[in-house]
């Protein structure tokens, strides 16, 4: 027996108990309860429509009527009057005729009504019983599930789109979280095989235990503790915890920092790095450490998939400050654009961690979520003249959330 526990309160119950909530609500469900409340609005109506039509027609067939000794009509009249009188009595025919006719028109708007309440709240009740329905069978695991919008331009359409919509964004959801299993698991295994090949081949004497070996070690290693910080990063990013310690930097000495950084990276690929800064200073409040990252690895993408000068530049923009770094490769195609800011995505996928030149494929959507943790944007795009282009802008004023 599974016990539950109350809404809003903290005893439980037995199964019984609340199966017979259930049943009851099933018994006064909304669409009964509307046809209820609508059927006593209509059998109040007609009630109240006779009963004031009777009146008035009993005050213009009896109100004035004498009776004896000259009293004024009414009641008593209808009772006790002039029971002889041929008007009196035709009156009397004529008012018993009106009220049989009332009692069986008000019977039948009253039936009419009751028809109207159950197919209008059927109606009004149906989509609700297939958004609830629907809500189960996705809450059972069913996906693929797209219920039919009302052709009603009115609130349960919009609920309707609404729920389609959620059902997409579940199944986007779910199949991230697949994707996202499956690319964690591929790029551990290829550490974890060399890992293990290594050390067995160290453990059958093929290999000797030297200083090269433990380098091949140690690089695997130091491989798998990468992907871990990247991952801890994107999700601190993503979920708004990534600590940033914002400040008013001054761009000029602060670019030039990150182009001597990454210069030698640069020169050893044959490449050079210019830096391109406006006349007038700029400045920006931002987390050094986290745009330092992000240009780097911007950078690095430059240098890595691109031939040619990497040009670095910075520029005012609405407010803030917008930092660019382009290179003269052959760009982006239309579904690396679309693309290159996807958990695991590398535009080449020739290069392999193996051949020493691949990435984790979170580099670039870690950087754009710092950048949006700043309040700011990173877009891609290709360059007239050729090359990728990556802008990162931001904003005069960062959230107030951000430096907490």
């Amino acid at each position: 027996m599974h016990w539950r526990r109350r809404r809003g309160r903290g005893e439980t119950e037995p199964p019984w108990a609340w199966q017979r909530r259930e049943r009851w609500r099933g018994r006064w469900g909304l669409r009964r309860r509307l046809t209820f409340f609508f059927t006593f609005v209509a059998l109040t109506a007609v009630f109240l429509t006779t009963w004031f039509t009777l009146g008035a027609v009993y005050s213009a067939l009896f109100g004035d009527a004498p009776r004896a000794g000259g009293q004024e009509g009414g009641w008593w009249n209808w009772r006790q009057g002039a029971w002889g009188d041929p008007q009196f009595a035709q009156a009397r025919e004529l008012f018993g005729r009106i009220t049989g006719t009332a009692f069986w028109s008000g019977t039948l708007a009253f039936l009419l009504a009751s028809v109207a309440a159950a197919v209008v709240t059927r109606i009004l009740t149906r989509p609700l019983v297939a958004l609830t329905d629907g809500a189960k069978r996705l809450e059972a695991g069913e996906r693929g599930l797209r219920l039919r919008v009302p052709r009603s331009n009115d609130e349960l359409q919009a609920l309707t789109v609404a729920f389609n919509s959620l059902a997409t964004g579940l199944e986007r959801q779910e199949a991230w979280r697949r994707n996202l299993v499956a690319d964690i698991a591929h790029d551990l295994r290829t550490p974890l095989a060399v890992l293990r090949s290594e050390i067995e081949a160290m453990q059958d004497g093929v290999v000797p235990l030297g200083g090269e070996g433990l380098g091949r070690l140690h690089a695997q290693v130091m491989l798998l503790s990468k992907l871990v910080d990247d991952l801890r990063t994107l999700s601190l990013a993503e979920s708004g915890g990534l600590p940033l310690r914002l400040e008013v930097v001054e761009l000029e000495p602060f670019l030039r920092g990150v182009v001597g950084m990454f210069s030698p990276r640069a020169a050893q690929a044959g490449m050079g790095l210019e830096l391109q800064l406006p006349p007038s200073r700029l400045s920006a409040r931002f987390d050094p450490a986290q745009i330092t990252r992000v240009l780097g690895n911007l950078l690095d993408n430059a240098v890595r998939y691109a031939a040619g000068p990497v040009e670095l530049s910075a520029t005012p923009h609405e407010g803030g400050v917008k930092l660019w770094v382009r290179d003269h490769g052959p760009g982006l195609g239309p579904e690396a654009l679309e693309r290159v800011f996807e958990r695991f995505y590398r535009g080449d996928a020739s290069r392999t961690r193996a051949e020493g030149s691949g990435g984790s494929g979170l580099g670039l959507t870690i950087a754009r979520a710092i950048v949006e943790a700043h309040g700011g944007r990173l877009e891609a795009a290709n360059h007239p003249e050729g090359g990728a282009v990556f802008s990162l802008i931001l904003p005069p004023d960062p959230p107030a959330e951000a430096g907490r």
